[in-house]
């Protein structure tokens, strides 16, 4: 999941500690000569001053590709919206040119035109392009590993949605002889990347195309004869921010690998580059990580699976390691390589961080794909369905099989229909039950009766009402129904589809309790009190009910114990910020020790 600071627009970035103050400089002279802003259409979200200040950078790109080379054919090799964005510009001072040129050629752990870029587009007006810089550390780890992969150098590098270029320059430097495309749909961007291309005067110039991707790679064919690879940080917009027309292009691309309206771009451009892959052809991406586990990316992951005659890896960042400075990403990597005449592996990687800034891998799973697609792509399901713990060496079972996980009770209006104890005193049996709201206030390890007591005299709401179960002549149970109609409640939308509407569902009884959310320890209760939950907690009923109080026990033990806690982290959904999320579906196919 993608999540960005809290940021107002047009308020710059802070200056990188490897910045001497050079981005700030240009952006000044960006903002001071700004004339005709750039059309809406060319940077999507960007506001009327920063479109001024893009404009205005053109100027930059001009000058650097002008002072680079003296080859009158420069403007040609640029796409014609893009030549003309520099060249209309006004060109700024020589010694900013001079500066710029430095840093370009310094190729240090800041990237000038990356952070310039940044500087002007602040994160949240990024977001429609998706556009997110990646970092030279990540950079570095997704070529090694993929020159590992590959036995030779491919004939063709393809960077989608290119950037400033740090992918177009990385191929430009480890496959010097490969013929190289970079291709993205912003003039900006793409602008940068070509005058980057030209300081650094590389022999072998790359194709600049400006398009979108997800065009542009269904219309090139494989040439069976040329190995292609396809390497890159493909946009990261949401599906929320995709316009009609871009969500059509983008399905019409993907066809039936994405054929829910959720996925967001970067899900697209792995569909659609999926699709197009020939024999000899490989990918290398860096993605959000959230597609590996969600509903829209199942046919995705289901095509995955299947390319049994290709390697498939995917490397998976820890939550709390800073991928994107500008932005909260659960990140992770996915390589494809060419086809083989014999099945390959598929393989799970945990990358870590080292104090010299480089990432290292470590493979925690191999399968070799004989079974049905699992539901997710995590540690756990390609670390196979074993029967016995790694660690203690008992036998396992899936929970699903000894018990029955489902979501807690979903009311329509928790302030009518949870009460406190001064709220319910003067109500007869069987009007309400007791019920918990959240774990966070439980007091003790466990949801005891005396516990459920506390929280009754610390305010909280722990009784729900079934005002269905006791007759309607009781003159407190008319005045409550008539408190609820008064303030709304059967016009709620649960409520509404109820007969009556106060007839709240009905669910076992469970046994244990599970907080779905977390950033560390998932919350483990034995339910010990008879309370229904709320829709906010995860409920485990077992389905053998002799001696279910200790067989509970024995399983919330292993819950709460470190395996345990590992075993579901692994099967948690990753979003932003390192939260950790549980969803009823995977938690049923958890295995655990059979009691």
């Amino acid at each position: 999941m993608i999540t960005q600071p809290n940021a107002q627009h047009d308020v710059a970035e802070p200056l990188h500690p490897d910045d001497p103050g050079l981005s700030r400089d240009i952006v000044s002279w960006c903002h001071r000569v700004a004339g005709e802003p750039l059309p809406p259409s060319a940077v999507p979200g960007a506001t009327l001053r920063q479109r001024r200040a893009l404009a205005s950078l053109g100027g930059l790109a001009a000058a650097l590709a002008e002072a680079a080379t003296l080859d009158t054919n420069t403007w040609d090799r640029w796409p014609n919206a893009v030549a003309s964005w520099a060249k209309c510009a006004p060109r700024p001072p020589l010694v900013l040119v001079e500066r710029a040129r430095t840093a370009i050629e310094a190729r240090g752990q800041t990237d000038i035109l990356a952070h310039l870029y940044e500087r002007i587009v602040a994160g949240p007006n990024r977001r429609h392009l998706g556009t997110f810089f990646t970092p030279p550390p990540v950079l570095d780890y997704m070529i090694s590993r993929t020159k590992q992969l590959l036995s030779a150098g491919p004939d063709i590098v393809i960077d989608p949605g290119a950037g400033v270029g740090a992918f177009t320059e990385g191929a430009l430097h480890h496959w010097p002889d490969s013929q190289i495309h970079a291709v993205d749909v912003n003039i900006v961007t793409l602008g940068l990347l070509a005058a980057r291309c030209a300081v650094l005067n590389s022999p072998n110039q790359p194709i600049f195309v400006h398009g979108d991707y997800l065009e542009w790679v269904t219309r090139i064919e494989s040439d069976s004869l040329k190995s292609r690879l396809i390497i890159g940080n493909p946009p990261y917009t949401r599906h929320q921010l995709l316009d009609r027309k871009t969500k059509e292009a983008a399905h019409a691309a993907s066809g039936p690998l994405c054929p829910n309206g959720q996925a967001g771009l970067s899900t697209h451009f792995l569909a659609a580059t999926l699709r197009a892959l020939g024999p000899r052809d490989s990918i290398c991406f860096l993605l959000p990580a959230n597609w590996l586990e969600t509903r829209y990316a199942r046919e995705v992951r289901k095509y995955l699976w299947e390319l049994r005659n290709r390697t498939v890896q995917i490397h998976a960042f820890p939550h709390e390691a800073v991928i994107f400075p500008s932005a909260q990403v659960s990140a992770m990597i996915v390589i494809v390589g060419p086809e083989t005449d014999r099945t390959q592996s598929m393989s799970y990687y945990s990358v870590t961080q080292g104090m010299d800034f480089n990432f290292q891998a470590t493979c925690l799973a191999n399968t070799q794909r004989k079974t049905l697609c699992p539901p997710s792509f995590t540690v756990q399901a390609f670390s196979g369905t074993s029967t016995k713990s790694e660690e203690t060496g008992a036998p396992q079972t899936v929970l699903s099989s000894i018990a029955v996980v489902r979501r807690g009770v979903a009311t329509g209006d928790n302030e009518f229909f949870l009460r406190r104890d001064s709220e319910v005193a003067g109500l007869p049996e069987g009007a309400y039950v007791p019920a918990l709201p959240t774990l966070r206030k439980v007091p003790e390890q466990d949801l005891t009766p005396t516990a459920h007591q506390i929280l009754g005299a610390s305010g909280v709401r722990r009784w729900l009402l079934r005002l269905d179960n006791v007759p309607l002549d009781n003159e407190a149970v008319r005045a409550l129904i008539g408190d609820g109609e008064s303030r709304g409640t059967p016009g709620r939308y649960l409520c509404r589809v109820r007969n009556p509407w106060y007839a709240v569902e009905r669910m076992p009884i469970p046994d244990i309790l599970i907080a779905p959310m977390t950033k560390s320890r998932f919350r483990v209760v034995q339910n010990l009190a008879g309370a229904t939950p709320t829709n906010s907690i995860y409920g485990i009923r077992l389905i053998r009910r002799t001696d279910a109080v200790e067989s509970a026990r024995e399983l919330v033990a292993w819950l709460r114990s470190d395996v345990g806690q590992q075993a579901l982290i692994s099967i948690a959904r990753r979003h932003g910020d390192g939260l950790f999320k549980l969803e009823p579906r995977a938690l049923s196919n958890l295995n655990v020790p059979i009691q």
